[in-house]
Formats: structure tokens, sequence, C-alpha cells
């Protein structure tokens, strides 16, 4: 397998840094309680546990940070946007947080029992650089885990989101190219991934997660107000494009209502796992 990167990395980095800017308050609203359901899984999958020395790479609102924290783990994280950083810092004053770049980490070889990375690696423009910088920095025989979100299909809210793009939307706008956001999202894809860095013993696990909404309108405007690329692709289209593509994403929740009047939506996430 060929990991795939940018083609523009300046230019993607720049689009990326300043979405999550933007969107970072947001992501932490629409976002921490469908991804917080994987993060027992990522800990256990790098064997993080007390006293561990432990590095969580894109670490986001730092809900990944505080659980390693809360299992007694030495925990640092880091991420490229000061806004995110600032609110990690807030939610997890116990733990230690930098703004660095994923590629470039700035510890030495070595240095950490466990490295994490929770929904980050499908937004750098160099994933093989940000995995071979994962592997530096763990200690030999220590473990890392990234999770990734699950291909979009028919029964999960990715597949609902990208048909009702592809179905309204031009999809060749204007914008960074970036790697595809779902070239890990294959079992064996993420385990030949981890293999080409030099990992061992790669083990793939797949969480079952649900996005609970009160509302039809939910996944529509979670995606608008706390995410980066996907929000980016319907904001450049007409207006009439945008409402098109919110009326076929809010038609097709009709699947996920419950009997409570929830809905509930699939959104699966693998795991990877292995050994330095």
């Amino acid at each position: 397998m060929s990991i795939e990167s940018s083609n523009d990395p300046q230019g993607f980095v720049s689009f990326e840094h300043s979405g999550w800017e933007a969107v970072s308050r947001g992501y932490e609203q629409h976002f921490t309680g469908l991804t917080s359901q994987s993060v027992a899984a990522v800990l256990d999958a790098a064997e993080v546990k007390s006293g561990k020395q432990v590095l969580d790479v894109c670490c986001g609102p730092g809900i990944i940070t505080a659980a390693a924290t809360a299992r007694g783990a030495q925990t640092t994280g880091i991420d490229f946007s000061a806004a995110v950083v600032e609110i990690a810092n807030s939610n997890v004053p116990d733990a230690e947080f930098h703004e660095a770049d994923a590629q470039s980490l700035p510890y030495a070889d070595n240095s950490f029992d466990a490295v994490v990375c929770g929904f980050g690696i499908i937004h750098v423009p160099d994933p093989q650089k940000a995995l071979s910088e994962m592997h530096r920095v763990l200690k030999p025989a220590g473990r890392v885990a990234v999770s990734v979100w699950e291909s979009p299909n028919s029964n999960n809210g990715f597949g609902l989101l990208y048909g009702s793009l592809k179905a309204n939307a031009d999809m060749d706008v204007d914008l960074p190219h970036g790697p595809d956001f779902f070239q890990f999202s294959d079992p064996a894809k993420l385990t030949n991934a981890l293999m080409e860095i030099g990992f061992s013993e790669p083990s793939i696990n797949i969480v079952a997660q649900t996005w609970e909404f009160k509302e039809a309108q939910g996944l529509f405007t979670s995606i608008m107000e706390g995410a980066v690329r996907a929000r980016a692709l319907i904001a450049a289209q007409a207006a009439t494009v945008q409402e098109a593509i919110s009326d076929a994403v809010v038609a097709g929740m009709d699947e996920y209502v419950s009997p409570d009047g929830m809905y509930r939506v699939p959104m699966p996430a693998l795991i990877g796992s292995a050994v330095k």
C-alpha cells in the first residue's frame, strides 16, 4: 500500500488549520459525545495504564487525554490549533498540552510508552510522516493506537452525508487537495499502513458508535458547525444546492428515527493498534 498524501501540503495544512480554529467549539459541542464512545477501546489497544508515559497526537478537546489521565497515566497532548489547545487545557488541567505539528513531533526518540491518535491521522497532509513520527517517539515495545471512521456505506452517517453530496453537489470545487479521508477505513488498508511504517503485530478493532440527535436536521447542523472538509465542500456550493443537500440528509434521517423520536445514526470507528 502506498499511503496517500496531499499534493499541496502547505495549502492543505493552512486550510485545515483555519478550519479548526473556526470550528473548535462546534466540534466539541457536536462530536465529542460521539467520539468519546471509542476512547476506552483506543486506550485499551495502546495498553494505557497507571504510570505510563502517553502522547495524545491531534488531541482535539482532550477527551482521550482526560481518560488516559484518569487511568493514572502521565499524559501529554498536542494539536496544531491554538484554539483547540486552549480548549484541551481548560478541559484537562492535570495534563500537559502543546501546540505542535503531528508530522514533526517535538520529542526525542523513544520518549513514550504509548502513542494514541483519535480521528486525527485523516486530517494531516502527510499521514505517512505523522505515523512515522509516532513510531519514532515510541519506546521499543511501546504501542500505538489510532482511530478512523468506517467507510461511507448504506448504514452509516457518512454514507448518508456523502450520498447526499454526490447526488446534489459539484464535488470538484476549488479546495486544497487532501489525502483520501477514508484511505484507512478498511481493516486491510489500516493494517498495511501500520506495517509499512515499521510497526509489528497489527490489530484492528471495529467499535460501534451511535450519533444521537433530537431532530432530523441534527446531522447536517453538526457537520456545518463542527467539521472542516465536508463543511467547506458544502459551503462552496450555491445556496440552492446547499439547501438540496440539507433536504436530502434530513430525508435520509427517517431511516434512523426511533420510537422515542430520537434519531440514532450508526458511526462506527476502526481502531488500529500495533507494537514498535
